[in-house]
């Protein structure tokens, strides 16, 4: 059971030291203001017994719950649902029934022991005020608490860092296309918390779901060297060397390669995003930055940098000819292996799909059809519903009224959009952030989503690879949440410790999974990461999460 959490609902018996304009209670403005001075900084914060407090207890675990024995879906409350009090250093939790953080301040003195700090989000809360506090508007005391505190949660994950690991079942994804037979070891999948480098949750919370994107892990592993052989057909199967990786996949392998070493603590994801940085300089300055577009940027510079490798293997196999040089032959052949060739690349094997985009006018009954590649799918936080949206009402996929202008006349049309090729990883992005006139807001109402997720209704009847009838499983394996509001937030992540999928024999055949398959294919169990500190959680905290981006790869 969730109760009240101060950092998102108004604390019982507590009344607002400022009344503002009503606005929608699940929505947070970009307008406002940034912080509030609060009066009772200099008596509610004392950095000293903090320090003496935190470093001779248990830390980011209430200290009433270990007592009490007191469990939250069998297990004692930590990580995001704890508060720090900044005069004693007491550790409570925030959203069991005990509440043993509100009841800490109302049982001491309460403006002695009033001003929290989240160890999940990192804000500050006045409980007197009942407001979120700014560590810019007030002494700097309570910004020198808040940085011992943020150093002592990466010292407490260095020195016994937390990572969670099944023994797994070897994969067939790079073996196979190697021409080797599988291996027979066992290997262990690690959950290791990242390093932030200042602001860069978003990275981080994105970096955790790649991690354990099996298929990831396994096709990376041909693109680390230079030398690696890629057989394009058709026109005619020609196999191709490829040249060294390029800057930002190299990267990208070093740094998978690190999450999986153990007993090196945090992974340091600085080599990476450095190189990121240079594709997209937008990230650069360690701003709070969006994980969706993140997302899209690392895929993308991925893509291009893979792409330009095989074009250049390409031509090598033809002598590197020219325009000059290149007979009419030639040029044929180099574009038709580069058009077939460029799919190759593992970021399109992984994550891209296609949609088809059919708009049919109302008056003359003309179709028009347009296709386009996918990374993700985003889909609107609608207003009236709480469920992600179903067939009939999807914005991505059900058939909907539209102005079409032609021949400077509008005129009604109907447009629908479909899935006609699905990719082995669907990401679904639900958009919390929106205009609202002049100001942005984000949408912070809870959103139900499946763990199994039937992709068939929504596939066009044209689909690749998917037999008329039957069920397209996908299950989910990573979440990225982002906690707070437009003023400040935080990036988190749920992954799924699991046994990675066998490919089936007949490619062209997707998952027919019935209820035993979809039962079986969810064992595993769930990791949460908030940067350096992670720990396993029940799949019920997983389905209460604030999601923002949605990972599911295919049932085979």
């Amino acid at each position: 059971m969730r109760l009240k959490d101060p950092f998102s609902l108004k604390v019982v018996g507590m009344t607002k030291r400022t009344n503002k304009p009503r606005k929608p209670r699940d929505e947070e403005s970009s307008d406002e203001v940034s912080g509030l001075t609060c009066q009772h900084v200099s008596k509610a914060v004392d950095l000293s017994s903090v320090k003496k407090a935190v470093t001779s207890s248990m830390w980011s675990m209430c200290s009433d719950c270990l007592r009490e024995r007191t469990m939250i879906d069998g297990e004692p409350a930590s990580g995001h649902d704890i508060l720090v009090c900044l005069k004693c250093g007491f550790q409570g939790c925030s959203q069991s029934e005990s509440q043993h953080s509100t009841k800490h301040h109302q049982t001491l003195h309460p403006e002695s022991h009033c001003i929290t700090v989240s160890l999940g989000t990192w804000k500050a809360w006045c409980f007197e005020c009942n407001e979120e506090l700014s560590t810019h508007c007030n002494k700097k005391a309570l910004a020198q608490t808040l940085d011992f505190l943020q150093k002592h949660s990466v010292k407490a994950a260095s020195d016994a860092f937390g990572w969670t690991g099944l023994k797994e079942e070897p994969s067939d994804y790079a073996d196979q296309s190697r021409g080797k037979s599988p291996v027979n070891n066992c290997t262990l999948v690690l959950v290791k918390g990242i390093n932030n480098l200042g602001n860069t949750c978003f990275f981080n919370a994105v970096m955790q779901n790649l991690s354990q994107t099996h298929m990831l892990n396994d096709l990376i592993q041909d693109v680390k060297e230079k030398g690696h052989k890629l057989k394009i057909c058709p026109p005619g199967a020609l196999t191709v060397t490829l040249p060294s990786p390029e800057p930002l996949t190299s990267a990208m392998f070093l740094f998978l390669h690190s999450v999986k070493e153990s007993g090196k603590g945090p992974a340091n994801p600085k080599i990476l995003f450095n190189q990121l940085c240079q594709k997209a300089p937008r990230f650069k300055g360690y701003q709070q930055q969006d994980s969706q577009e993140l997302l899209h940027y690392l895929l993308d510079s991925m893509r291009v940098e893979e792409t330009k490798r095989i074009k250049a293997g390409i031509l090598k196999s033809f002598n590197n000819p020219t325009e000059k040089t290149a007979d009419d032959e030639t040029k044929r052949q180099v574009k038709a292996y580069g058009k077939e060739g460029v799919t190759m690349n593992f970021v399109d094997r992984i994550f891209v799909g296609e949609l088809t985009n059919t708009i049919m006018c109302e008056e003359c009954e003309h179709i028009s059809t347009v296709k386009e590649a996918f990374i993700d799918i985003s889909l609107p936080v609608i207003e009236e519903r709480v469920v992600l949206p179903k067939y009939d009402n999807c914005v991505h996929f059900a058939t909907l009224l539209t102005e079409k202008k032609s021949d400077k006349v509008y005129t009604s049309a109907r447009k629908q959009m479909l899935i006609s090729s699905l990719p082995p990883v669907v990401t679904l992005h639900l958009k919390r952030f929106h205009q609202a006139g002049m100001n942005l807001r984000k949408v912070n109402r809870h959103v139900n989503f499946p763990l199994i997720l039937d992709l068939a209704p929504f596939c066009s009847a044209s689909c690749k690879n998917l037999v008329a009838g039957e069920r397209v499983l996908y299950s989910l394996y990573g979440i990225v949440e982002h906690s707070g509001s437009m003023r400040g937030g935080h990036y988190t992540a749920y992954v799924k410790v699991r046994w990675p999928q066998r490919r089936t024999e007949q490619p062209n055949r997707r998952n027919m999974a019935g209820p035993r398959e979809a039962s079986s294919a969810t064992q595993g169990q769930w990791v949460y990461v908030s940067d350096t500190n992670v720990h396993a959680v029940p799949e019920s905290r997983v389905l209460n999460s604030q999601a923002y981006l949605l990972f599911y790869e295919e049932m085979l």
